[in-house]
């Protein structure tokens, strides 16, 4: 991962699978987030336009980057 952006070769099929989703539906998801500036996907690669939003949609919590190592 550089910054903002990382590597993700998965097709549309095995992203839908991995969210047990539809191919489809993850092609309207990737559609949406590309089109509100959440997201954007270039060859492979996918970069993070807006962080706030993609940590919200992602339900991100980072508290756990900050626990012991011993929990």
């Amino acid at each position: 991962m550089d910054g903002d952006s990382f590597d993700m070769l998965l097709t549309q099929e095995q992203i839908g699978e991995a969210l047990e989703i539809t191919a489809v539906h993850a092609n309207r998801v990737i559609k949406q987030v590309r089109q509100e500036g959440i997201v954007e996907f270039n060859r492979g690669r996918v970069t993070a336009l807006d962080e706030r939003k993609f940590q919200e949609l992602a339900d991100f919590d980072g508290r756990y980057l900050h626990q012991s190592p011993t929990l």
